[in-house]
């Protein structure tokens, strides 16, 4: 159906379905800890993994925006400068994890990260005014416990840490959450095929100013180099940034953060599959929590269908 304007209109997003594409946004951001490594090892530094990922990613989300340029209309002016600013903190958020990871041992940054669970749901209740209850907490507390329980912490030595790993990942873990938190609120009259690529090219320009703009493919003689960067752009940018885009709006932002922890067990999967680190049963018994956390904000979530703009029920 098309209106007056000729625009399309949108479809209902089920709650059911916008968790499962926060699941699959949180999936892809699980593999970042090993792709980053991948590209690490083989002399690439933490710029040029950052560049190399917003770039591709935000030339994937521009093609496909223009791929659906029938179902949207030019925005306004305030429109496009608040998704900027939003997609900010994408750029934020990598770029103080990683800065963190090169301070801090990384089962110690991935902890200060997952902060994010209980910061996601603060954020609700300061600005959205809606308070968690009972069960939320509980399935806070209970992916939190998994967080510790998976990065291996409470087996770690956590003497003689730097203070300043310590708070560029909490910093990282405030504006992630952020980030969760505005996808669904900032412009939402905005076609949703046009708010992801408005935010990653706002999380490029941020990564553009923190790193030299000539030093990035500085790395592109390693015959792994472009084959990386793509697969960087899209489990980095592209996937998780549309998932996000239709899945948010749908869901609170407490289900939302709390779904999102589901990158963890992701990642200490892929470090046993992939380099086989091996996974204590205390790191087992972690995932197992997290999992808990989510199916328990799951059952209580109060969800709410709500319309995406300019999305074809027929494409």
């Amino acid at each position: 159906m098309h209106d007056r304007n000729g625009e399309k209109e949108g479809i209902t997003v089920a709650p059911k379905y916008a968790v499962g594409l926060i699941l699959t946004a949180a999936l892809c951001y699980g593999t970042l800890a090993t792709l980053t490594k991948l590209g690490l090892a083989h002399g690439l530094h933490v710029g040029q993994v950052n560049g190399v990922q917003f770039i591709v990613g935000a030339v994937l989300l521009w093609a496909a925006a223009l791929r659906k340029r029938g179902l949207w209309q030019k925005p306004k002016l305030r429109a496009v400068l608040k998704l900027l600013a939003v997609g900010t903190l994408l750029g934020a958020t990598s770029a103080l994890y990683n800065a963190s990871i090169e301070r801090v041992p990384a089962s110690i940054a991935v902890v200060m990260l997952f902060q994010f669970v209980w910061i996601g749901v603060a954020y609700e209740w300061i600005f959205g005014r809606i308070a968690p209850n009972g069960k939320t907490l509980l399935s806070i507390a209970i992916s939190l416990v998994g967080a510790l329980c998976a990065a291996d912490v409470f087996r770690g030595q956590l003497a003689d840490i730097s203070s300043t790993g310590i708070w560029l990942g909490l910093g990282a873990a405030f504006s992630y959450a952020g980030s969760l938190y505005t996808s669904g609120k900032v412009a939402v009259e905005v076609n949703a095929w046009l708010r992801a690529p408005l935010m990653a090219t706002g999380g490029l320009v941020l990564i553009m100013l923190l790193y030299p703009p000539g030093d990035l493919l500085a790395g592109a003689s390693w015959t792994g180099f472009w084959p990386l960067a793509i697969i960087l752009g899209l489990m980095g940018m592209f996937v998780p940034t549309l998932c996000l885009m239709f899945g948010t709006p749908s869901i609170s932002a407490g289900l939302t953060t709390v779904t999102g922890s589901a990158q963890l067990p992701i990642s200490v999967l892929l470090a046993w599959a992939v380099y086989a680190e091996p996974v204590s049963g205390l790191q087992g018994f972690g995932v197992v929590l997290i999992l808990a956390g989510i199916a328990v904000a799951q059952w209580n979530g109060k969800l709410r269908d709500k319309r995406i703009p300019g999305v074809d029920s027929s494409d």
